[in-house]
């Protein structure tokens, strides 16, 4: 090979790669996300199982429809911005469950409520059942992350209103047991056999939701690939060729 060819064919060679890698990445998360739908189709085949009020082992949970029971502590329930839902900006509420007849704690993703426009670190007005509840939802070990431009410092003692949350910071945060997982919550809590309507919106998307869009995004870097091999053999291999007849 001459000289020349090499600094092209050493970057064709680099950029082929890097989209091959990103194609086998984007199939990988399409198959996890088909792995977590046939989880969740499973889940809601299965009857709903007791949160214990003991130790636990949240990777057994993971991903299975849960009851718990218990009383939600109002007073430390805690938002968390930049949530959207429909195109509206608005929050995803936390708030703890005094379980029934322990001293710990499990954290309820409750729902998504809209924000006021005209002032977005204004709190709305939260209607949470005041008796013993049962909530019924879908176990998570934890709660997924935004992106955030730096690191977050931790929560005041009476802050609410946070960027990101986990299980870890709001332990910290509350001074609470916390049970080492999430409930989301999927219906309205029933407060003495009836349910109580909260106003809050529990469209949570499917975990499988987006399969096709990584599947295509797969597609166009393979395609990359492609097209970055048959323009190297196109004006590299061929002009090289030429050049030594």
């Amino acid at each position: 090979m001459r000289v020349r060819a090499v600094v092209p064919t050493l970057a064709a060679l680099a950029v082929a790669v890097t989209a091959v890698s990103l194609g086998n990445w984007q199939v990988r998360r399409a198959d996890e996300k088909r792995a977590l739908q046939a989880q969740r189709d499973a889940a809601d085949r299965d009857a709903a199982v007791q949160v214990p009020s003991g130790e636990l082992d949240a990777a057994a949970l993971d991903g299975r429809r849960v009851v718990a029971r218990g009383r939600l502590l109002a007073e430390r329930s805690v938002f968390v911005d930049n949530r959207t839902h429909k195109g509206i900006a608005g929050f995803h509420v936390l708030s703890p469950l005094k379980m029934t007849g322990s001293d710990r704690h499990v954290l309820i993703l409750r729902g998504w409520i809209a924000r006021d426009p005209r002032d977005r670190a204004r709190l709305p007005e939260l209607r949470t059942p005041s008796g013993e509840v049962e909530i019924e939802g879908f176990a998570q070990r934890d709660l997924e992350r935004v992106l955030e431009l730096g690191r977050s410092p931790p929560p005041g003692p009476q802050d609410r209103l946070w960027q990101n949350a986990d299980v870890a910071t709001f332990a910290q945060w509350s001074g609470l047991a916390m049970q080492p997982l999430v409930v989301r919550q999927a219906v309205a809590p029933r407060e003495g056999g009836a349910d109580r309507d909260d106003g809050l919106v529990r469209e949570w998307p499917d975990p499988g939701s987006g399969v096709d869009k990584h599947l295509g995004y797969a597609f166009q870097w393979y395609a990359l690939a492609v097209l970055v091999a048959g323009l190297w053999i196109r004006f590299v291999v061929f002009r090289t060729e030429k050049a030594g007849r």
